[in-house]
Formats: C-alpha cells, structure tokens, sequence
C-alpha cells in the first residue's frame, strides 16, 4: 500500500490507523473531561448562590426580629418616660398645695410642729 507516496506495508498501516484512532480517543476524553469540569464549576456556583440565598435570608430575618425588638423597646422607654412625667408632676403639684395649705396655716413663723401642721405630712 502506498501513503503520500510513500509505500507501507500491513503493519505499518495498521500501526498508523490505531494510532489516528487512539489520538481521536485521547481528544474525546480531553473534550469530555473539559465538559464535565465546566459542568462541575457551574453546579459548584448554582450550590454557592443558592447558599448564599439561603444564609442572607435567615441574615434578613434575623436583622428584622432584632429591628422589630429594638422598635417594641423604644415604645416601652417612651411609656416608662411618659409614665414617670406623669408621676413626677402630680408628685410637683402635691408639694405645692401642702406647702399653700401650710403657709395657710396660723403663725407661719412658729418651730416645730403643730397638730395643723402634722396633718399635712404624708400618711
């Protein structure tokens, strides 16, 4: 037989037609290794994002409990504060009349106390 002008004989077209075929092998196991890498790199990234989704969720969620509880203790503190004010001017305004009733009272200018004067102390 005669390849490119050169003549071979059996074994040597033999050798040269499994060796095209090995080569042709030795490509397609390249080109399926290479597919399978790239489709292992683009299930790696789908797993990480959806990961991420998943973490970032339970991130949002727990950033809006922590928002949701700081809001509800704000509301407590301005209750607590309204409630104090309340308490520390009726408190102002008792002061003020016992100590009217207690200028009110006959000789102002007298020590100590007196039976009108015990009677304006808290009981």
């Amino acid at each position: 037989m005669e390849m490119f002008g050169i003549k071979l004989g059996t074994v040597a077209v033999v050798a040269l037609s499994t060796s095209a075929v090995l080569l042709g092998a030795a490509f397609l196991g390249f080109a399926a290794v290479s597919k399978f890498q790239d489709t292992l790199a683009s299930i790696g990234q789908q797993v990480r994002e959806e990961r991420d989704a998943h973490w970032q969720g339970e991130i949002d969620r727990a950033n809006a409990k922590v928002a949701q509880a700081q809001e509800n203790q704000a509301k407590a503190v301005l209750e607590i504060q309204a409630d104090s004010s309340d308490r520390v001017n009726a408190a102002t305004q008792e002061l003020e009349e016992v100590r009217k009733r207690n200028a009110a009272l006959s000789n102002g200018s007298d020590r100590g106390l007196t039976a009108d004067r015990v009677g304006l102390l808290p009981k």
